[in-house]
């Protein structure tokens, strides 16, 4: 070894001693312990905690962020720590993936990223103890101030509707027939509003709520000259066969110069669940069970004019659907302070009852008519996010959503010409936003 080497080797180990007295000076108090049981290495005291960390400007992030986070318990502030919680969480991360291989690494062989990561997770989960010590309890009777709660809220946005079919075409020459050659509008806006209530179920965590709900849509369209262009037309009967009427085309005579469509559906839904909370880490899930009651009123009419035969005609179909629906779903919420940050769905199943008419009326004959009737199950449900604009405690809270609602129960019809009407019970779905205030007391 030469003279050169040997004063290079000095002085390394001389740093590495100098490194590990300033460790053994930091102001710690009652000697914080050394985290990787290597004297060889740097430590830097977190202020305000018994733990130290090897790289020093992560020690002095990590001071910081553990005075925030006590200045959030003392206040009792969710919001405030959960910030400063997330900062501990994120350093922790940081720091196990950080890259290993830097100058400590080499000279002393050690992981000081892990052996950082590892301090930085206790560190949380004591400032988390303490959060619950102080806060936890006292959250929960700011909760409980209130034990009962009464909103009302609008909710609007575009659905899209089973297709309703009309007519029908006839080959001239082979005769094949071809039904349901007109659609009737299937997309359209929805609205509503509803109110709701809810409280507290004795002393117990348990809380009840009530919803009363009205949502409507209405959907339209109109046509001009519907040609068979040479074919024969078919208007199919709600009872089949000799119902309907075959206009054959005589030279474009049987053509539909116009014709309208319209359908209304109207949606009233009341329904009660229970809700019990539960505290998940940093959220609060609410999984909830109940029952619903929805009445469904849906009216179509499709009516036209055929003038080469001095004919009109007109469908007109009303049909009611009486639903109970069990339920069950779950909302986590995410509190940061003045605000709340939530995630929802829910899935229904629906028994029906459904009954109506379907009645078609033709220039010159009488309206023939069809009962209709639908005691299908079917599954509905939906999906939300949304922000709400106050704390548990406050008296008063505003609350935004946006949803993805799926009916499986709305009222279609099928003629095919040879049977009566079918009623089927078919899908719809809706993306609605809301806007909701409730009040506690």
């Amino acid at each position: 070894m030469t003279i050169s080497n040997s004063v290079h080797l000095a002085s390394a180990l001389s740093g590495i001693a100098l490194l590990g007295a300033a460790a053994l000076s930091a102001p710690a108090v009652a000697a914080p312990p050394d985290n990787s049981h290597n004297p060889a290495l740097p430590q830097f005291n977190v202020t305000g905690t018994d733990y130290m960390l090897h790289n020093s400007v992560r020690a002095e992030e990590m001071v910081q962020h553990v005075r925030q986070a006590r200045a959030a318990i003392a206040r009792c502030d969710e919001g405030g720590f959960n910030k400063a919680r997330f900062d501990v969480f994120h350093g922790e991360n940081y720091a196990r993936d950080e890259p290993g291989g830097g100058y400590i690494e080499t000279i002393a062989g050690a992981n000081t990223g892990n052996d950082d990561a590892d301090v930085l997770e206790r560190i949380g989960w004591e400032l988390d103890a303490e959060w619950k010590l102080k806060c936890a309890d006292k959250k929960e009777a700011k909760a409980a101030r209130h034990s009962f709660s009464a909103g009302a809220g609008l909710h609007a946005g575009r659905i899209s509707l089973p297709t309703l079919r009309y007519l029908g075409f006839e080959d001239a020459i082979t005769l094949d027939q071809a039904i349901g050659v007109v659609d009737g509008e299937d997309d359209a806006a929805v609205a509503g509003g509803s109110i709701s209530g809810g409280g507290r179920l004795g002393n117990s965590k348990t809380w009840w709520e009530m919803t009363v709900e009205r949502t409507g849509a209405d959907a339209s369209s109109s046509f001009t000259n519907i040609d068979p262009a040479g074919d024969g037309l078919l208007i199919p009967g709600p009872l089949g066969g000799a119902s309907g009427f075959a206009l054959p085309s005589a030279g474009g005579l049987n053509v539909v110069s116009r014709a309208n469509f319209s359908a209304s559906y109207d949606w009233t839904n009341i329904h009660a669940k229970f809700v019990m909370p539960v505290e998940c880490e940093t959220l609060l899930l609410f999984p909830f069970a109940g029952v619903g009651y929805t009445r469904t009123d849906f009216d179509a009419r499709f009516e036209g004019a055929i003038p080469g035969f001095a004919r009109d005609f007109a469908y007109a179909t009303s049909i009611d659907v009486d639903a109970i629906s069990p339920m069950a779903g779950i909302e986590a919420v995410r509190d940061f302070g003045g605000y709340s940050l939530r995630a929802g769905g829910l899935v229904a199943v629906d028994f029906n009852d459904a009954d109506g008419h379907d009645r078609l009326s033709f220039t010159g004959f009488p309206d023939s008519e069809a009962a209709l009737e639908n005691d299908d199950t079917t599954v509905s449900g939906r999906a939300w996010v949304g922000v709400t604009f106050g704390t548990a405690a406050s008296p008063f809270a505003l609350s935004v959503d946006f949803a993805w609602v799926h009916a499986g129960n709305v009222p279609n019809i099928t003629r095919d010409g040879v049977n009566p009407t079918r009623l089927d019970m078919d899908n719809a779905d809706a993306i609605v936003g809301s806007l909701r205030a409730a009040f506690r007391f």
